[in-house]
């Protein structure tokens, strides 16, 4: 009886199912393949339809075209890569075939992940992150002219109060009277402009009156004077600061619906790829009594 038990424990871990890590990678590379025939095929339509006329419509209709041809080029590679698993495992076992699916979307996901922490991540599919990265650069780049106006009015305001009151701008090192025109120290310069926009005046004041040679009654003027163009200033980096938060956000909604709708795509084209395998094998002969698995 004991040895009876023994064989039938035997013949039980002989038919447990097994992965197939050759099939899996196979399918992978298919996957890799396609992806990359669908992204270059997504360039092309890209360059295609540029028009340098109208910069503004062909970015935005870039940042959606490339966002759902990310997405459909997800699906479609790891469906093929996961039926092409199956094949290549040449199992009639709907399971496995969905296991080996869900294992070509895995070994994908980390090698993207892997190029991207190398900083290899545009040769990925990654359109939707293109259009996303060029709205926020453009918002970005309001931001800093914003700065760089508000921080050369300071300048100009400067100048003007330093001129009219025949006095001058000291270089806080010497303190020897400049005869050029007013500068202030870049950092200096900065500092105070950032002040502003952060409506923080008093530190302004503070910053003013320690690297100038401006009377108090000036430094009040001028800053009141760049009141409005600071809040102008102020709401402008705020707008790009939330344009780019919310562009942001929607390459990560894209790159989630991605993963999400490609791993059920994988699971779907390892469980067809398993459920028609005798179609692919069909023309291969076998030798009598051997079974295809």
């Amino acid at each position: 009886m004991a040895q009876v038990e023994i064989e039938r424990t035997e013949i039980v871990e002989l038919n447990r199912p097994s992965m197939n890590w050759g099939a899996i990678i196979a399918g992978w590379l298919v996957a890799v393949g396609v992806a990359f025939l669908m992204y270059v095929g997504g360039l092309a339509m890209g360059f295609s339809v540029f028009d340098p006329h109208d910069a503004e419509a062909t970015a935005r209709g870039i940042g959606i075209g490339t966002a759902l041809w990310m997405v459909v080029t997800w699906i479609v590679a790891l469906l093929l890569g996961g039926m092409f698993a199956s094949w290549f495992d040449s199992r009639d076992d709907r399971n496995m075939g969905v296991m080996h699916g869900i294992a070509v979307w895995g070994l994908s996901v980390a090698a993207s992940a892997l190029l991207l922490a190398l900083g290899m991540g545009g040769a990925i599919g990654s359109g939707a992150r293109l259009g996303a990265h060029a709205r926020m650069a453009h918002g970005q780049q309001a931001g800093i002219d914003a700065r760089v106006l508000l921080q050369a009015q300071l300048m100009q305001r400067l100048r003007q109060a330093g001129g009219a009151a025949s006095g001058s701008i000291y270089a806080p090192t010497t303190g020897a009277m400049a005869t050029a025109p007013a500068r202030l120290d870049p950092r200096t310069a900065n500092a105070a402009t950032m002040a502003l926009i952060a409506n923080r005046p008093d530190t302004a004041k503070a910053l003013l009156t320690a690297n100038t040679n401006l009377s108090p009654a000036d430094i009040d003027s001028s800053v009141q004077d760049l009141a409005a163009p600071a809040a102008r200033a102020r709401s402008d980096i705020k707008a790009a600061a939330d344009s780019a938060a919310h562009y942001m956000a929607m390459a990560m909604w894209v790159l989630f619906a991605s993963l999400l709708l490609s791993l059920i795509a994988a699971a779907i084209g390892g469980s067809l790829g398993a459920g028609h395998v005798h179609r692919v094998y069909h023309d291969r002969r076998y030798a009598r009594g051997t079974p295809l698995h």
